[in-house]
């Protein structure tokens, strides 16, 4: 058979053949899902179609030789506008082809040249079997046609059900039609129809290379392309839960069987289940969930591509690191994810979260369960250790918070290095590249804000308990917006540096968007009462202030504050959030913040602080105190770096005398916190217990302090004594305080609070 009669039997026609085809296509594209993470590529490809321009030749590249995916393939090919392969290596494709042809197939049997030989403008070709395909005679003549041209890879996968090969309740079958990848068509054409969105067409990114090798190199090369390809994807080629935890245990290299049996429990405890046909079931109803208890996701298309792109590299893993304000967190930003069609990471959880009914469903989804305290327990280090480095080798992404707790002050937490560092060092030995992918994820309303306030008086319940009346509670609260913002990926470096960690929550927190919720509060506990009027004005004033600094991005709701304002103020004084102060007088009422609303208030106000605090701090420019207030805040505020703003110029003349009593207003609280804990650590019996730690100290100071203060949070009591710690205030390992230097910021503390 000369190449000719080879390459016609077995390609599509360049438009839809006949309408049997085309309902077959229209069919099956209601059934499978396309990704493309290179969608700037996917687009050269459609504006290459009818161009005149001499373009790369494009080879389409496939790890299985199926009439199914090549169908797909071109189908989608012809309905985007792009050209279908010329030539292909592919299965026969007869059935396809428009009825009158039939005669001229029939006629080449007898006479070859019936057929006339196309010019290879494109060719797709599975490499499945590499050996064979190098030796193949047809292909060895084709690649002498194309030799010296420069070339476009494309990888092309098709998953199928995510492991469906590996599900038990196929395995009585696979006796008689064999494994998956050794299907018939018929087999394939069967699951297809039966299983709903079990099939995903990927559209790799391409590389642009010079066909220079001899056929058989130009193979191995198609192949390993393929393969790196195949190993960012989630689902078709990764391990196994079963296999990696396995692995880890092998690995451990255990020596005895009490060693053996501690490591095993520990795996138990910790390991993930990930089921993707779970997940994406439990996915989808999520989902329905969370669009019924919030109002709308707000995300950029443009953030998803980027992200798709990155998830997509070569040898390459992406750590998403979110904010943690919510349980919410981790459902909101995988549900996103799921939607999406972005690569699902499996996510470290901590134990606390490792119970009945929780914990199976956690599992399946992908999450697995770590200590949160595994510092001096050097045998669960290593386990964890190993534990990561066969997902990372495996391809799997990950997803981890950094401030390992849920902020209880509406800021982003100091971040927690041990899991970062641990993933640096992964990334040496694993011979992988590792891209954090800062998350921020904004509430315009949070329910479990009542539960922090409870926390101050040392009630905090375990997950455990109450869990299904508290999962019941969250999921009857009405909420407003989420928005959620995917900021540009952070090499992770294997020569890890605590400034890495410092880093991601800063851009963590400064890319968040400022949400009507933190404006809303900070006006209001800017000033002892307001009308209406009043807070509309301040408000819009506020928002066009914060927007002379660079990367500032608000709340739509800011841009319809009348009728917003008005709405919510009449919801909160029935709710009693808000107290109306002057009853007789209806033509101008003054509203205030009630007592018990404050810390909630607070919440909010404190996730707007990165953008307050250059202004706050540049009230103290010409003054001997802008060192202090500037490297204090930089200290307790993730998201604020003095150099930042260096060569921003803000006028602090210009700002409104209102606007400045806010912003003494919205820091008061902290000079005073941190007054307080200056007051107490002074006392000589203070650190008379030397086992002392930062968590008992917070224990210790937080009921006595919020007691006076209701905005003080465990979290800025812990930023707070960092503070002290840097600044050599508290020494000797947590054992004694440098009464001098506090003294010294008592004083300045005294002279901010004096001009406020």
């Amino acid at each position: 058979m000369n190449s000719g009669r080879f390459f016609y039997s077995r390609n599509f026609v360049n438009s839809f053949a006949n309408r049997l085809h085309k309902k077959i296509y229209t069919y099956f594209f209601k059934k499978f899902d396309v990704e493309i993470p290179d969608k700037e590529g996917f687009e050269l490809l459609r504006e290459s179609a009818g161009n005149d321009v001499k373009q790369p030749l494009p080879i389409y590249i496939s790890g299985r030789n199926s009439k199914i995916e090549q169908f797909l393939l071109n189908g989608f090919m012809i309905e985007n506008g792009i050209v279908p392969p010329t030539h292909s290596f592919g299965p026969k494709t007869v059935f396809f082809r428009p009825l009158n042809e039939f005669r001229t197939m029939f006629a080449a049997l007898f006479r070859p040249s019936a057929i006339e030989e196309k010019f290879i403008e494109s060719l797709y070709i599975p490499v499945d079997s590499p050996e064979e395909l190098s030796i193949d005679p047809i292909f060895a003549e084709v690649f002498r046609k194309i030799r010296h041209q420069e070339a476009k890879i494309i990888p092309v996968i098709t998953l199928w059900d995510k492991n469906l090969d590996k599900k038990k309740r196929w395995e009585w079958i696979n006796q008689t039609i064999g494994r998956y990848n050794f299907w018939s068509t018929s087999w394939e054409l069967l699951m297809f129809m039966l299983k709903r969105r079990k099939l995903t067409l990927r559209i790799g990114i391409s590389t642009t290379m010079k066909l220079e090798d001899s056929e058989e190199n130009f193979v191995r090369k198609l192949y390993g392309m393929m393969n790196l390809s195949k190993s960012n994807v989630s689902g078709a080629v990764l391990k196994n839960w079963l296999d990696l935890k396995n692995e880890t245990l092998f690995k451990m290299e255990l020596s005895t069987k009490e060693e053996k049996r501690s490591a095993i429990a520990a795996m138990r405890a910790m390991s993930s289940e990930y089921s993707p046909l779970y997940a994406e079931t439990i996915s989808y109803f999520l989902g329905k969930i969370l669009n019924a208890r919030f109002s709308r996701f707000e995300y950029s298309q443009n953030e998803i591509n980027e992200l798709c792109k990155i998830c997509a590299l070569p040898a390459a893993n992406v750590l998403f690191v979110p904010t943690h304000k919510s349980y919410f967190d981790y459902l909101i930003l995988n549900y996103i994810l799921y939607k999406e069609k972005v690569t699902v990471p499996l996510v470290a959880a901590g134990d606390n979260l490792n119970f009945f009914p929780l914990s199976p469903i956690l599992r399946k989804m992908g999450a697995f369960f770590i200590k949160r305290k595994i510092k001096n327990d050097e045998f669960y280090r290593k386990l964890l250790s190993t534990y990561l480095e066969q997902i990372i080798t495996a391809g799997y992404n990950i997803e981890f918070f950094i401030e390992g707790g849920r902020s209880r002050s509406g800021m982003v937490r100091s971040p927690r290095t041990g899991m970062l560092k641990m993933l640096s060092d992964i990334a040496k030995t694993a011979n992988r590249k590792l891209y954090v992918v800062p998350v921020s994820i904004t509430y315009e309303k949070l329910k479990e804000i009542e539960d922090y306030n409870k926390e101050k008086q040392g009630t905090k319940q375990p997950e455990s308990e109450h869990f299904l009346q508290k999962v019941f509670a969250l999921f009857r609260a009405n909420y407003g917006p989420v928005y959620i913002r995917f900021s540009q990926p952070i090499y992770l470096n294997t020569k890890f540096t605590e400034e890495t960690a410092l880093k991601i929550a800063e851009v963590q927190e400064k890319s968040s968007v400022i949400s009507f919720s933190a404006i809303f509060s900070a006006v209001f506990m800017g000033f002892d009462s307001l009308s209406i009027k009043e807070l509309v004005e301040r408000m819009e004033q506020t928002v066009e202030i914060l927007h002379t600094l660079p990367g500032i991005e608000t709340a739509y709701a800011l841009n319809n504050l009348d009728v917003n304002c008005s709405k919510l103020v009449g919801i909160l004084l029935k709710k009693g959030d808000l107290i109306l102060k002057n009853k007789n007088h209806p033509e101008n009422q003054l509203f205030a913040i009630s007592r018990n609303s404050i810390s909630e208030f607070s919440f909010y106000k404190n996730s707007a602080a990165f953008a307050f605090a250059p202004f706050f701090c540049e009230l103290f420019r010409e003054t001997g105190l802008y060192n202090f207030v500037s490297e204090f805040l930089e200290t307790t505020i993730m998201g604020y770096y003095e150099s930042l703003y260096s060569e921003q110029k803000i006028e602090v003349a210009a700002l409104p005398d209102w606007f400045k009593t806010m912003l003494h207003s919205f820091f008061a609280d902290k000079f005073i916190i941190f007054g307080k804990i200056l007051d107490f650590i002074k006392k000589p019996d203070f650190f008379k217990d030397k086992d002392l730690n930062h968590t008992a100290i917070v224990s210790t100071l937080l009921p006595k302090i919020s007691a006076e203060i209701p905005t003080a949070t465990a979290d800025d009591i812990f930023e707070m004594l960092s503070f002290l710690e840097k600044k050599e205030v508290i020494t000797d390992g947590l054992t004694r305080a440098n009464e001098t230097i506090a003294n010294d910021f008592l004083n300045k503390i005294n002279i901010i609070r004096t001009n406020s």
